[in-house]
């Protein structure tokens, strides 16, 4: 009995596996660009408009394809989808690798992201068909937590390979990786659980693209909830993403490695921590919007005193980054999102408020380094880099408390914690 529970068990682990390792891995090569910055910027002669424009491609593909996506998933299952996705994520990281010309890393970052938009919607079908709904909460903490762990690798790990290899060999290496995840995605990835019927992918029973839009977008909580995430997830992205391990080195002298295990690992670790403990929470105590609210000030909080605070050493960089990220309360919003919609449309409500949170990430990543570029005085270094002081900085980054400020006070009392 015991035997046949556990050889039960073991498919879906797998599944579950190979799925969020996708996650993780595209969440290493989307923070990628915030380690690499000074190679890519003498690389490509960018400025910081360009080069937020150059990370925020990714978001620019990712985000409007969270809705196809979504839908394409709830049709058509996660097995095929997923391995055109890693094929093409990783083909497109090797092309990176390659090109000389700024245009053309542009269009490849594009197409990462287009890959990278699959992983986690995958990740929460696999879950809604091969696992029991009571531990939603927890996988959906567990697959965060593992793909923010990738983020997080995109620090110390990353750093220490440019000390030995080349930023187009570092790329080189994670692209064939890709390759290798996707032939066990097409190996062991099912579409159809006989003992979970109700939501197994049978095409004849299942809506088509439009009416899947059409049912999510009719939820006002839909909106509320991506509008939430719009506001939790764009400084998180385009801090620890894109600009946090810059603004440690060029306004406290910190150097790169320490920089990047503070903005990068340090920011996901919290991430990885704090996911599924704030998932454990809202089920004990089956609640979301206190968690939310009281999460978004503690990051309103920590990311006020990281970019106000003068003299700030790697130690205290550390902890106030590991606190901003461990405040990262979005895991609760696709709880949220499960329970307003229907089982059938799971796929695409989650594509929907991903999409919108991930027009914030593209939207403030730019946003950032063109504020830069605005207020500074055009001054370039001996290498020829822009010159930043802390007071452009300053002007530049004060957005990022503002939006989780607006988040917990201004949304989440707009957001009902219950099935509509």
């Amino acid at each position: 009995m015991t035997s046949r529970r556990t050889s039960s068990l073991l498919m879906p682990i797998a599944m579950f596996g190979v799925a969020t390792f996708f996650y993780l891995y595209e969440f290493l090569v989307r923070v990628s660009p915030n380690v690499l910055e000074n190679e890519l910027i003498l690389a490509f002669n960018l400025d910081a408009k360009m080069f937020g424009f150059f990370s925020s491609c990714w978001y620019w593909a990712y985000a409007p394809l969270q809705l196809p996506v979504g839908a394409l998933t709830d049709k058509y299952g996660p097995r095929r989808l997923l391995t055109f996705a890693i094929l093409l994520c990783s083909a497109s990281t090797l092309s990176l690798a390659y090109t000389t010309s700024f245009y053309l890393g542009c269009l490849m970052r594009f197409f990462i992201g287009a890959g990278s938009a699959f992983a986690f919607i995958s990740c929460m079908k696999i879950v809604h068909i091969w696992f029991d709904h009571h531990l939603f909460p927890l996988m959906t903490g567990l697959t965060l937590t593992i793909g923010t762990l990738g983020a997080a690798a995109g620090g110390i790990p990353l750093s220490l390979a440019l000390d030995f290899m080349n930023w187009r060999q570092v790329l080189i290496y994670l692209g064939f990786a890709g390759m290798v995840l996707a032939f066990l995605a097409f190996a062991l990835i099912k579409d159809h659980n006989p003992n979970h019927a109700e939501v197994s992918m049978k095409k004849e029973d299942t809506p088509g693209f439009w009416r899947c839009l059409i049912e999510v977008m009719k939820q006002p909580q839909s909106w509320l909830v991506g509008i939430y995430c719009f506001f939790v997830t764009a400084p998180t992205d385009a801090f620890g993403g894109t600009w946090g391990v810059k603004f440690l080195v060029d306004t406290h002298g910190i150097s790169r490695d320490v920089a990047s295990t503070a903005a990068v690992t340090m920011t996901f670790i919290g991430m990885a921590v704090g996911s599924p403990i704030l998932g454990w929470i809202s089920s004990v105590f089956d609640n979301r919007k206190v968690p939310m609210m009281i999460s978004s000030l503690i990051a309103a909080l920590a990311l006020t005193l990281i970019v106000f605070l003068p003299q700030l050493n790697g130690f205290w960089a550390c902890v106030l980054f590991f606190l901003f990220g461990s405040s990262g309360t979005y895991v609760l919003a696709f709880v949220m999102t499960r329970r307003f919609s229907q089982p059938i449309y799971v796929g695409t409500a989650v594509g929907f408020v991903n999409m919108v949170s991930m027009f914030g990430s593209a939207i403030l990543t730019y946003m950032i380094g063109w504020l830069l570029d605005a207020v500074s005085s055009g001054a370039l270094s001996s290498e020829g880099e822009r010159i930043y002081t802390v007071s452009n900085y300053h002007l530049s980054l004060v957005v990022l408390p503002l939006f989780y400020a607006i988040s917990a006070l201004v949304i989440v009392p707009l957001i009902r914690d219950q099935k509509d």
